[in-house]
């Protein structure tokens, strides 16, 4: 692998600009940015990993399997591998091994997205020290829908996943939200998209041996509950406050600090344990 500078351990995330092949990432080749290392350098500082760490970027989730194969195998050190977990609690794909780290839910998204914390970046945007009662009730009728289509839309992901198709996982997120007005999850786009691949599925389909008991909220599509809360701030603070340039990447900032303000505060017993088994392997 590459060489260490100064580090104790280099940790491999998902995002930036390229996703890189294996044959360039033992070459030492990587993102330097990412929103993924800006999360998961969080998750690392919020819970205690006192090591010198290096993040480097390698684009997609499938650039880092060939690491984890290799982690898992006991064949490489000082290395780690922090990653989404999609839907692999579903479909048996997780690789357990202390240095492979999964996001708790779907995505990092699914954490930072709450919608208590969408609410307090909404406020902090406003000029006043109190949400209007409306807002908090635009906000609240968003999230319901959501939250009434969130168990639906997961058990039809994990049907095409389980037969190797992804179904809306694969699209932006902002295309299933309606934005004209109030955000909502624009159910006609997502029909439009599973009776586009419905034929690719093979018959007979069938979701037997497959536990759908997790919260639906937690491994919802990661990036549709990102659109839905960048949705709900430009809908209360660009259409209803007038505000004219909200830029995404500045709001995206802000609320993973938010997430993690919070996480000084209520730690999560889920990112203490991974972060426990990796100071302890």
């Amino acid at each position: 692998m590459a060489l260490f500078h100064g580090v104790d351990i280099i940790v491999f995330t998902e995002g930036g600009e390229i996703s890189y092949p294996f044959i360039d990432i033992l070459k030492g080749k990587f993102n330097e940015t990412s929103v993924d290392i800006k999360f998961w350098s969080g998750i690392f500082n919020a819970y205690g990993f006192d090591k010198e760490v290096e993040f480097r970027a390698l684009g997609s989730k499938t650039a880092t399997n060939k690491i984890c194969e290799l982690l898992s195998e006991g064949k490489i050190s000082n290395i780690a591998v922090a990653r989404d977990s999609d839907l692999d609690d579903f479909i048996g794909n997780k690789v357990q091994c202390p240095h492979i780290l999964y996001t708790k839910g779907y995505s990092w998204e699914n954490d930072v997205y709450q919608k208590e914390l969408v609410e307090e970046q909404i406020k902090s945007m406003l000029f006043t020290n109190k949400i209007k009662n409306e807002y908090v009730e635009a906000i609240e009728k968003s999230y319901a829908e959501f939250y009434k289509q969130a168990f639906r839309l997961l058990k039809l992901e994990v049907l095409f996943r389980s037969s190797g198709i992804k179904l809306i996982t694969d699209c932006k997120g902002e295309r299933f939200i309606s934005g004209k007005s109030l955000p909502l999850i624009n159910m006609a786009q997502i029909q439009t998209v599973l009776n586009k691949k419905k034929p690719s599925l093979p018959r007979p389909v069938s979701l037997q041996g497959i536990a759908l008991d997790k919260c639906p909220i937690t491994f919802s599509y990661g990036k549709l509950k990102e659109a839905l809360a960048l949705a709900n701030v430009n809908y209360i603070i660009g259409k209803l406050e007038g505000v004219k340039s909200l830029p995404k990447d500045l709001i995206v900032s802000s609320m993973i600090d938010r997430y993690f303000r919070k996480s000084e505060q209520v730690k999560d017993d889920y990112y203490s344990e991974i972060i426990g088994n990796l100071i302890a392997a």
